[in-house]
Parts: structure tokens; sequence; C-alpha cells
């Protein structure tokens, strides 16, 4: 395979897993991934606008490079190679990096990482980002294919906050509640987040709520509760058979943030008499798609749905 990488004055070539530069520095726009000694390395094109300060565009490549490389982290020699900056000029980068905290050092092997810098600034940016109003027009686009009342819940300490919800446009349909609360264990919206929640927490939920039976349908039992979490998380969406209004069902799916932690979740509702087999089929793979236009929008870029997999349980 050969690659090319746009660099600031020129381009860089990959073939069999050797890079050959010609020119000067990648810059940060990553574009692609291709595998360098076992290792993702980032491939970067030219940015439409080339930063002014050189010093700046030669750290964020470094960076770019530390992010996409091992858990363990990347030595200097292979910073200096991808970048195709001198060592020198990559470690004084590097010790100003370090420095100001966007870089680790490791004390045995000397390797670099990211620092925790980038998780500050991070969640700082991640909570600038509005979810409700960037699911609008998805919830719109959803309500106008299902024809049914869809819903945005957030998680809020110990229950569901439905921040928008728009009602469908059958003469008959569920009404939409905006500002009203949700308990997790018996909605679509509540088991969907519910089901990506680390096990402590959901064991304080347990504890902190119970699981009262609002309908003959609630499922009161936790196990029963719990059997259920790796399903919804296998399938992707989760559902409320009548468990929180007799003869209403609806179907959820989570929403993620940059993280990866479960942000929000959306749901379609309608009656028992419409919600049928073929009829949530249809909607689930809708939900599933409304989530992940929504988890794109705040930044996950794709969405996971089966957190356990990392060991989240």
């Amino acid at each position: 395979m050969v690659v090319q990488l746009g660099l600031l004055d020129g381009v860089a070539s990959e073939k069999d897993g050797a890079f050959t530069f010609h020119g000067a520095l990648p810059i940060i726009d990553v574009v692609n991934r291709v595998r360098w000694r076992g290792t993702t390395v980032a491939a970067i094109s030219k940015s439409p606008k080339p930063p002014r300060i050189q010093a700046l565009a030669r750290a964020s490549a470094i960076i770019d490079v530390i992010a996409a490389g091992s858990a363990e982290g990347v030595g200097l020699s292979e910073i200096s190679r991808t970048t195709a900056l001198n060592k020198t000029t990559a470690f004084n980068l590097l010790a100003s990096l370090v420095t100001l905290g966007f870089i680790e050092q490791d004390e045995k092997s000397r390797w670099y990482r990211l620092g925790m810098r980038n998780i500050e600034l991070g969640r700082i940016a991640q909570k600038r980002l509005h979810i409700p109003n960037l699911a609008r027009p998805i919830l719109m686009d959803l309500c106008n294919k299902t024809k049914e009342t869809v819903s945005l819940g957030l998680p809020d300490l110990l229950d569901v906050f439905v921040v928008d919800s728009i009602g469908g446009s059958h003469f008959l349909h569920i009404a939409a509640n905006p500002g009203s609360r949700s308990m997790y264990h018996c909605t679509a919206l509540g088991k969907a987040m519910l089901a990506q929640m680390d096990e402590p927490v959901r064991r304080i939920l347990y504890r902190w709520c119970g699981l009262p039976r609002l309908t003959p349908h609630t499922i009161t039992d936790i196990d029963t509760l719990e059997a259920q979490l790796p399903e919804i998380i296998a399938r992707g969406y989760a559902v409320d058979a009548e468990e929180n209004a007799v003869g209403v069902t609806c179907i959820g799916a989570s929403i993620f943030n940059g993280f990866g932690d479960v942000a929000a979740a959306i749901s379609v509702t309608g009656p028992l008499d419409r919600m049928t087999a073929d009829a949530l089929d249809q909607f689930a793979i809708d939900v599933i798609a409304a989530a992940n236009l929504v988890t794109a929008a705040i930044g996950c870029g794709e969405r996971s749905v089966n957190r356990k997999s990392k060991g989240r349980q």
C-alpha cells in the first residue's frame, strides 16, 4: 500500500510499512489512518488555511502522532521520523508540551503519551455543546419518519429529564411532554442509558430509587432488570412494553459524548396497537440511526453500542 501524506512543504510516501519524507512538516487535519510498525499513525493532509505559527503546527503534529500511538506511548525516534522533525526540535517541543501538561513522559521507558490537560480542556469544550439544540432537527426528522412521538432524555442524577419531545402526526398520538421526568427502570429512555452505566452507579440508583411498580408490566426485580441490560447493549436499543403506562410502547437508543460516556437517549413512543413487531423492527433502525447522528454531532464520531466490551461493567 502507498499512502500520500500532505505536508506544509511536500509529501511523504509510505510503502510496505516504511515512510519516506519529501519536504517538511505534517499538519493537523487527520483524514486517514495507516499502519506503521504495528502502530496506527495519523495520515495528515494539507489544511485549507495553514497555521501562521510554525511551532504550533509542529506541536499539533506531535500531539496527533502520540494520540494515534499505543497506550504505552511513543518514543522520540518515532515522533521525529513520523513528523519529519529533527530530534532536537522534536525534543524541545515535547519538553514544552510536558511542562504545559499536554504530554506526559514515562519515567522508565521515556516514551511520551497524552497528558491530563487534554482531558481537562476536552471536558470544558464538551460542556459547551448544547445537546438539545444539536438534536432538535434530528428529532424532527425522526418524528416525520415514524409519525409517532419522539423524545430526548438526559440522565439527571436519580431520574431521566425529558428535555425535548415532539408529538406524532397521527390524530391519536402519545402526548409530547418536554420538561417531565421519568424513571430509569421502566422507560426505554431510562433503560437505554441504564445499560451503559457502570454497575456501581446502577446499584446506587436501585438502592435510592427502588423499582416501583407503575403498571402490571413494570419490572420490579433487580436481577430481572439486570438480565435485560446485556440484551439492550447487544441489539443497540431498549423497549418499554407497557412498563411505564398501560397501552403505550416505547423504543429508545443511547447517545454518547466525545468521551464514549452515555450522554442522553432518544426514543419513539406510540400506542400499543400501532407498535407492532414489524413497526418496532423499523423503528429500531430509525431510532438507532437518529442516536448515531446526535452522537456524531456532539463529537463522538461513531456510536459504540457495546461499552461493556471496553470493560465498563
